[in-house]
C-alpha cells in the first residue's frame, strides 16, 4: 500500500540523518527520505483521501533539505559566515520545526481516518496518543526558544524535550510498522504477507511477531492460572457457606 516505503523514507528523515548530520550528510538523508515519504504517501491516497495533506508536507521537508545542503556546502568550500548565515539558519531552524509540527499532526490524523476505516482501533489509538506526544514536544520546543526561560530552568526542558522526541520517533516508527502489517489493500486480507524487500524490515517485524507471541502466551497462562485458583477456592467457598447455614439452624 505504500507504508513500507512511508517507514523507510520516516527513519532515513528523522533518524539516520540525525547520525549523517554528524558526517555531513545530514541533508542528503533528508532529501532521500522525504522522496520515499512522498512516494509512500503517494501511494497511500488511492486508498483514503486524508493523506493528501501529508504529501504535499513532504515538498517543503525537501525544499528544506535543499536549503540544508545549500548551508552545508557554503560552510564547507565557501566559508560562509557571518550574520546573513545566522539569519538563514535562525528561519531553517523555524521552518522546520513548523514542517515536522504539522506533517506529523497531518500523517497521525490521516492514519487514525484509515484505521478506523477498517476496524483496527488499537492503531487508531495509538495515532492519537503519538499525536499528543508530538504536541507535548512541540510546545517543549517553543519553551525552550522563548528569550523569557531563565537558564536554571533550561536545561530541564530541553531534556524533557529530547525525551520527548525520541519517544515519538520510537513511538511512530512502531505504528508505521504495525500499519504495514496489518492494513492491506481491500482483497488482500486472506492472502498471506509478503516479506519485504528491505531485510532489516523482516528482521524488525519477526522480532515484533515474537514479542507479541511471548505476551499473548504469558496472558493466556495467567488467566489460566486465575481460572485454576478460583475453581479450586469454589468448593472451599462453598462448604463454608453450608456450614454457616447448618450453624444458623
Amino acid at each position: 500500500m505504500g507504508f513500507g516505503y512511508l517507514l523507510l523514507g520516516y527513519l532515513v528523515t528523522y533518524v539516520i540523518s540525525i547520525t549523517a548530520s554528524s558526517v555531513g550528510f545530514g541533508s542528503l538523508a533528508i532529501l532521500a527520505g522525504s522522496a520515499l515519504m512522498f512516494w509512500g504517501i503517494r501511494n497511500l491516497c488511492r486508498f483514503n483521501i486524508s493523506f493528501v495533506s501529508a504529501k504535499w508536507l513532504t515538498l517543503p521537508i525537501f525544499a528544506l533539505g535543499l536549503c540544508r545542503l545549500w548551508q552545508d556546502v557554503a560552510k564547507a568550500w565557501l566559508s560562509w559566515e557571518g550574520t546573513a548565515a545566522d539569519v538563514l539558519l535562525g528561519v531553517v531552524t523555524w521552518a522546520s520545526f513548523a514542517t515536522t509540527l504539522l506533517f506529523h499532526f497531518a500523517l497521525l490524523y490521516a492514519i487514525r481516518v484509515l484505521a478506523l476505516e477498517v476496524g483496527l482501533n488499537k492503531l487508531s489509538s495509538h495515532a492519537m496518543y503519538n499525536t499528543l506526544a508530538v504536541g507535548i514536544w512541540g510546545a517543549l520546543f517553543l519553551l525552550c526558544n522563548m528569550p523569557t526561560v531563565g537558564e536554571k530552568v533550561l536545561p530541564y526542558f530541553s531534556i524533557s524535550m529530547a525525551l520527548f522526541n525520541l519517544v515519538y520517533l520510537i513511538s511512530n516508527a512502531v505504528l508505521l510498522l504495525r500499519c504495514a502489517k496489518n492494513i492491506c489493500a481491500e482483497g488482500d486480507e486472506e492472502v498471506a504477507p509478503k516479506p519485504s524487500r528491505f531485510e532489516w524490515i523482516n528482521r524488525i517485524s519477526a522480532s515484533y511477531n515474537q514479542t507479541m507471541d511471548k505476551l499473548k502466551e504469558n496472558s493466556r497462562a495467567d488467566g489460566d492460572a486465575f481460572w485454576h485458583k478460583h475453581m479450586e477456592k469454589k468448593p472451599q467457598n462453598t462448604a463454608n457457606q453450608k456450614n454457616k447455614k447448618k450453624k444458623k439452624k
